[in-house]
């Protein structure tokens, strides 16, 4: 929404401008988060500077660009999708070092990667076992794989409402965002 689309008439009611006051605002904040982030915003002689923003995006944008985290089926293959995840662990892992200044970013990223690290373990007992497409092992390996996307999306989401617009997932499930949006998980 841009500034000149924000006029008023007669017949607007006090709904339809909360309704612009909020895309206004939530604008705005993105626009400071943003700045923060790069350190950017000063305001007298305080210049902010958030890396946490910036580790928080560079992490869900490595769980949003593999497709382990997104898509799932029968094409998986245990090799390749373990591969994936030593990858993504790695990664998020070299994200989540260093200090935080917001602690409850610092223990959402520590309890995903915990989840990471359960469901590696997991996996790489299963990927041992082999078997084909439909085998038992090979469905148990499926089913952790789900697993671990569900929790993983599910701390995404929790991320995503405490840090609003400033991270932006793609393959972020709909239905998880709401559930975590309305406090039910």
């Amino acid at each position: 929404m841009s500034l000149r689309n924000f006029h008023v008439d007669a017949n607007v009611s006090d709904a339809d401008l909360l309704k612009k006051a909020k895309a206004l605002y939530s604008n705005l904040l993105g626009s400071f988060h943003q700045a923060a982030a790069n350190g950017h915003f000063s305001f007298g002689g305080i210049t902010l500077h958030d890396r946490d923003l910036n580790r928080v995006h560079s992490i869900v944008t490595e769980i949003d660009s593999r497709r382990l985290f997104y898509a799932c089926g029968e094409d998986e293959s245990p090799k390749y999708a373990m591969q994936s995840l030593y990858e993504a662990r790695k990664a998020i892992a070299q994200e989540s070092k260093g200090v935080w200044a917001n602690p409850s970013c610092e223990v959402l990223v520590q309890e995903l990667i915990a989840t990471l690290a359960e469901h590696c373990t997991k996996a790489e007992k299963l990927t041992e076992a082999g078997g084909d497409i439909w085998s038992p092992e090979r469905v148990k390996f499926m089913m952790v794989l789900t697993e671990m996307r569900l929790k993983t999306w599910l701390i995404v989401a929790a991320l995503k409402r405490k840090l609003g617009s400033v991270i932006q997932p793609r393959n972020l499930p709909a239905d998880l965002l709401n559930l975590v949006a309305a406090g039910e998980v």
